[in-house]
């Protein structure tokens, strides 16, 4: 500990100089002979000190404090917390010795070291807990959190108990590549294989329309069921759907079971699948499972308009009408008499026609989404003057081959994986041929390619507007599409997606209600229910001046009750989580003289990663430890690992010194001792009347 200033030290000098003149001169300057010697010198060694101290301060001082500080070891025990450490056959040694054990544990190295505690399961929290609840498993989310916790300590070891399975995140063999300080892995749960029917997945659909059948499939392990019989159930409610009499055989048997189901009700519904269970069983909490589809009542209804018959109508048709999403329809277009109201989307195969007159104002003129398929028949005048957004200077006559290539930057909706491949063998359209312009905001799926040349003119393309959505494919010739995607893969899968996806994107129409409300369906038990919502004015802007009230209900009609918080435009709600069940929500605003309400459901879904898998990797946990210069030991010998952690040479305190500089001008005791000396002074030349 020493005094330091920036200044050299012979200014000190100066300092002790100066108080010595001002006490001198006030008071040897005049002498007063009926005034004590001893009480002069004192009144002059409290004026030199005061002074000599002031001026000192000027120096700036700094207190210089040098420790030697020793830190210890830290050793951090993280615990498995996960509900799968329970389903093991030494279920009542963790749930009652294990967790008196641990505690000792960790009492026995806090002698010796720093110790920090941590449990992870869903998520990796900064307590130690051994209630083995977590519905997940994510090991290498703890390394990640332990490197950025306790970066630049001196960690000593990490102590990760566990049975190895983990169901989310990624492998915590690589997971655990970062760390760099020794890691010992304490083995919990069984290795052995135990009797166990287990329902691994069940794949569906996540819609379906209303009257239609959706396959489902269901995936099942057997563990140590042997020429054993089982039953499996779907179930609705209390109705019996489907029902199948299983035998396995040997130690471990899957089967996979498909199934078709009725989308009898709209909305979400919810399906029970489970199995029976046998005697003897490890758990049978893992017997039964749940899947859930949405039923949509509607379907969106297309029409098709024809001068002239060709077989790109049929192909499309095709296309569309192996998905349940459309309802197709075709037309000749002097006998199309149906209500325009009644589409999503109006198809027209090369009209305006060369052959007949073709009136298509009474389309044009209204809202409905508009798909146009140019091609050799197409009246290519007669088109460009219902200013679609694109127009073609060229002779009607005039049409060449063009290849599609497709444009990297469009991005209205995903394009299939096999596509790319499948479009370098596509066989050309015919496009017409001339100049193009097309507005700015048009978005471009496909240009043309003549030869090996990639040109920027389109091939498919899009525009937008606030009344509706138009297409525009300038080719004919889109069944040959059809029938290369075939001859490539077996099947005309990539090219139905993308006649799909191209209807879907200009059929789907947007909402346009005043008040939305945005939520998804379902939600697994372990998320929190989160809402969005948005109001609208007159004139179609978001505000956000009035409250959103929202309340909702449960199957036993209780009610939680809550208003939305306002963010910059709009509304949001996290309602935290809600116990597994089916629940209610309505919603309501009050803007100016309307009042807008708004009604729904959604499901909470219990989460049972934990019980698919109950067999413990002790495999991981040693290879973890290995590659980490640590060890593996199991849950019964947690006071081994204690021996082996204090006998590690590389695992000890370190020694370091911290310097300190404390501002010497700031200090309350200097204070109080320059106003102390001059009280003092003032109190003993008032006492015996100097001055």
């Amino acid at each position: 500990m020493g005094i330091v200033t920036e200044y050299p030290s012979w200014f000190l000098l100066f300092c002790l100089l100066l108080g010595a003149g001002f006490a001198f001169l006030l008071y040897f300057r005049t002498r007063k002979d009926d005034i004590s010697h001893w009480v002069v010198w004192l009144m002059t060694g409290f004026r030199f000190l005061t002074v000599t101290l002031i001026s000192f301060l000027l120096l700036s001082p700094l207190i210089k404090k040098q420790a030697e500080i020793i830190q210890k070891p830290l050793i951090i025990l993280a615990q498995d917390n996960s509900l799968s450490i329970l389903l093991s056959k030494d279920s009542a040694f963790y749930r009652k010795e294990y967790p008196k054990e641990v505690k000792v544990f960790a009492d026995d190295l806090r002698r010796n070291f720093e110790v920090a505690e941590l449990s992870f399961g869903e998520r990796t929290d900064g307590d130690l807990r051994t209630s083995f609840t977590e519905r997940q498993t994510d090991i290498s989310s703890l390394f990640d959190e332990v490197n950025i916790r306790y970066a630049n300590r001196n960690i000593g070891a990490l102590i990760v108990a566990s049975d190895g399975i983990y169901n989310k995140g990624s492998n915590p063999y690589y997971a655990a590549e970062k760390i760099r300080f020794p890691v010992f892995t304490v083995a919990m749960g069984d290795t052995n294989l135990p009797r166990d029917l287990i329902l691994k997945k069940i794949t569906c659909n996540p819609t379906a329309f209303l009257g239609d059948k959706f396959p489902v499939e269901i995936l099942l392990e057997a563990d140590k069921c042997g020429d054993e019989k089982a039953e499996l159930q779907v179930k609705k409610g209390e109705e019996v759907l489907f029902t199948r009499q299983l035998q396995f055989r040997g130690e471990k048997d899957f089967r996979k079971i498909s199934l078709m189901l009725e989308a009898k009700a709209k909305g979400l519904q919810r399906y029970k699948v489970t199995l029976k269970p046998l005697s003897g069983e490890n758990s049978i909490q893992n017997n039964s499972g749940e899947f859930f589809v949405e039923v949509n009542d509607t379907r969106q209804k297309i029409a098709i308009l024809f001068q002239s018959p060709h077989p790109d109508i049929y192909a499309i048709k095709q296309a569309l009408e192996g998905s349940t999403r459309f309802e197709v329809e075709t037309f000749k277009l002097d006998a199309f008499d149906q209500p325009l109201t009644k589409y999503d989307l109006v198809i027209f195969d090369q009209l305006p026609s060369l052959k007949g007159y073709s009136n298509l104002t009474r389309f044009t003129q209204s809202n409905v989404s508009l798909l146009y398929i140019i091609g050799t028949e197409t009246n290519v005048d007669a088109f460009n003057a219902l200013k679609t957004g694109l127009v073609i200077i060229s002779n009607n006559a005039n049409f060449t081959e063009t290849l599609p290539s497709i444009n990297e930057d469009f991005s209205l909706f995903t394009l299939d994986k096999d596509l790319k491949d499948v479009v370098k063998d596509l066989p050309p359209l015919q496009s017409p041929l001339g100049s193009y312009q097309y507005s700015p905001v048009s978005d471009i799926l496909f240009n043309q390619k003549i030869g090996n040349v990639t040109t920027r003119v389109p091939m498919i393309l899009f525009f937008q507007s606030q009344e509706r959505k138009t297409g525009i494919i300038a080719g004919e010739n889109l069944w040959k599409w059809r029938l290369s995607d075939y001859l490539q893969k077996g099947d005309h899968k990539v090219f139905d997606d993308l006649i799909n996806k191209i209807i879907q994107y200009l059929s789907l129409k947007g909402d346009k209600s005043f008040f939305k409300i945005k939520v998804a369906n379902r939600f697994p038990e372990n998320e929190n229910v989160q809402f969005e919502a948005e109001v609208y004015n007159q004139s179609y802007e978001l505000i956000n001046q009035d409250d959103v009230n929202l309340t909702i209900k449960d199957e036993k009609n209780n009610a939680y009750p809550f208003v939305l918080g306002k963010t910059d435009k709009a509304y949001y709600l996290n309602a935290g989580s809600f116990p597994v069940g089916d629940y209610t929500y309505e919603a309501n605003v009050k803007t100016g003289k309307n009042l807008y309400t708004k009604k729904g459901a959604f499901i909470i879904s219990p989460v049972n990663l934990e019980l698919l898998n109950s067999v413990a990797d002790h495999n991981l946990l040693f290879r973890i430890a290995k590659a980490h210069d640590g060890e593996m030991i199991y849950a019964r010998d947690l006071q081994e690992l204690r021996k082996k952690i204090l006998n590690r040479q590389d695992i000890r305190p370190v020694f370091y010194s911290q310097k300190r500089f404390i501002d010497l001008s700031g200090s309350g005791w200097l204070f109080l001792l320059i106003l102390a000396l001059l009280s003092a002074e003032w109190f003993l030349r008032k006492r015996n009347g100097v001055y």
